[in-house]
C-alpha cells in the first residue's frame, strides 16, 4: 500500500507538469464537444453568402445589360419639335435638342470658315454626325434661299461700261455672266455667283483675304491653295479690286508671333525685321528693311501696302 502512495508523490516540477497535462486533456474534451456544434452553427452562413453573391450577380448582370442598352437609345435619340435652318441655327439651339458638343461646334466651324449648307446630306457629311441623328434631323431642315444683299459690283466690261445705279438693280442679284464682285468686301454668298466658283473656292478668297488684310492685287488670287491659271482665267473677268482700307502692320511694335502670321512673311524673314529693329531702335521708313538677302526688292514690294512704321 506504501508503494502505491509512492506514486502519487510528486516534485514540484512533476506537479507542474501534471497540472499542464490536467489542463490540455480538459482542452480536449471540451472542444471535442464544442466544435461539432460550432461548425453546425456556423456552416450554412457560407453557403448563404454565395447565395447571395449569385443572386446578386444573376440580377445585376442583365440590368447592367438593359441600362447600357437604354442609355444608348436615349443618347441617340433626339428632342426635336420645329424645323431649322443649318446656316442660321444657334449653338443653343442645337445643344437643347440633343447634339453634343463636339458635332454642334464642328457644325459651327464649318459655317465660320465660310461653308454653307445646301441640303440635308451637306449635315449628314460633318464629322462625327451619327447616321442615327441625320435621319431624326432630316424632315426638319429647311434651308432657306440666300438673301439678296447690296453688293458692289457693275456690269461685266464685255457687255456694258454703263455703271448701274439703281437701287431695284443693286439689290437684284445680277446673271452669273454678267456679276462683277469686288473681292474685298463680297461675302462668301456672293462670290458663289461668279460661274466656277464654289463652295471650297468662295471660303478660301474670303479667308485669304482676312489673312492678307485686304486684297491689294487681283493676281494675290493665284496663291490660293489648289489655284491654276485656267481658274484665275476664268473668274478674273468677273472680278475686280475694289478699294478698302488695307490693314497694316506696325512694324515698330509688332510681336514675332503676330507678324509670322502675314502669309508674306516666313520664320526668317519675321527674325530679320524684328533683329534689324532691335538695331536700329526704330525704323524711320519702310525703305530700311529693303536688304538684298532678307528683303528683296519683290519681297519688299508685296509687302510694302501692309506694313507701317507708326
Amino acid at each position: 500500500m506504501q508503494n502505491f502512495k509512492d506514486y502519487f508523490n510528486f516534485n514540484k516540477r512533476q506537479e507542474r507538469g501534471v497540472f499542464v497535462l490536467s489542463l490540455i486533456l480538459i482542452m480536449s474534451i471540451l472542444l471535442n464537444y464544442l466544435l461539432p456544434r460550432m461548425i453546425s452553427d456556423t456552416a450554412p452562413l457560407p453557403t448563404q453568402s454565395m447565395y447571395l453573391q449569385q443572386l446578386a450577380t444573376a440580377s445585376i448582370s442583365p440590368k447592367k445589360s438593359t441600362y447600357s442598352s437604354t442609355s444608348n437609345k436615349e443618347r441617340l435619340q433626339l428632342n426635336i419639335t420645329k424645323d431649322f435652318d443649318p446656316n442660321f441655327v444657334s449653338k443653343e439651339e442645337l445643344l437643347s435638342i440633343g447634339l453634343n458638343n463636339f458635332v454642334v461646334d464642328n457644325m459651327l466651324k464649318y459655317r465660320k470658315n465660310g461653308g454653307l449648307y445646301y441640303s440635308s446630306k451637306d449635315v449628314a457629311k460633318i464629322y462625327g454626325m451619327k447616321a442615327e441623328w441625320h435621319q431624326q434631323l432630316e424632315p426638319f431642315i429647311k434651308i432657306s434661299p440666300p438673301k439678296k444683299q447690296k453688293i458692289k459690283w457693275r456690269k461685266s466690261k464685255k457687255t456694258s461700261t454703263k455703271e448701274i445705279k439703281s437701287k431695284e438693280q443693286i439689290e437684284k442679284p445680277p446673271p452669273k455672266i454678267n456679276i462683277y464682285l469686288g473681292i474685298n468686301t463680297a461675302d462668301s454668298v456672293a462670290l458663289l455667283a461668279v460661274n466656277g466658283i464654289g463652295p471650297f473656292y468662295a471660303g478660301s478668297i474670303v479667308k485669304y483675304r482676312k489673312r492678307l488684310g485686304g486684297y491689294t492685287n487681283i493676281n494675290q488670287l493665284m496663291d490660293l491653295y489648289k489655284m491654276d491659271s485656267t481658274k484665275f482665267l476664268q473668274w478674273k473677268e468677273y472680278l475686280f479690286v475694289d478699294s478698302v482700307e488695307i490693314r497694316k502692320i506696325d512694324i515698330n511694335k509688332v510681336a514675332f508671333k503676330s507678324l509670322l502670321k502675314h502669309p508674306y512673311v516666313d520664320y526668317e524673314t519675321t527674325k530679320y525685321i524684328l533683329n534689324k529693329r532691335k538695331s536700329l531702335g526704330k525704323y524711320a521708313a519702310l525703305y530700311e528693311l529693303k536688304d538684298t538677302d532678307y528683303m528683296p526688292d519683290e519681297l519688299f514690294e508685296k509687302l510694302k501696302p501692309y506694313l507701317s512704321t507708326y
